[in-house]
């Protein structure tokens, strides 16, 4: 896998962070996650929320392409990070409604 490669999971997993539904449910759900003897300031809240998703997305995308390495018993081929990038990318198919109402189409 080249670092291009890498840099379009990444860039996947971001926007995921920034336009996927499941934002909302992260963001609703602060109380549990966020520490409550600091002050809720809601951009951060927002910016922390949209971390979490986003972090999620690349651990979750993963997880394929860790079970490819395991059951074939090969470290790091090209395979796998196709499989990783697959796994983000069909994560991040809900985000792209958001994506396109932010673009104005």
């Amino acid at each position: 896998m080249t670092q291009h490669h890498l840099a379009i999971i990444v860039g996947l997993a971001i926007l995921n962070g920034i336009f996927s539904p499941a934002l909302i449910a992260v963001f609703a759900l602060h109380p549990i996650w966020y520490p409550s003897f600091l002050p809720a300031i809601l951009p951060f809240l927002f910016l922390l929320s949209s971390l979490i998703v986003a972090t999620l997305t690349l651990m979750i995308g993963g997880v394929p392409a860790a079970l490819y390495e395991r059951f074939a018993g090969r470290q790091r081929t090209a395979m796998s990070g196709y499989i990783w990038l697959a796994g983000v990318l069909v994560l991040t198919l809900p985000a792209i409604p958001g994506l396109l109402r932010a673009l104005g189409a």
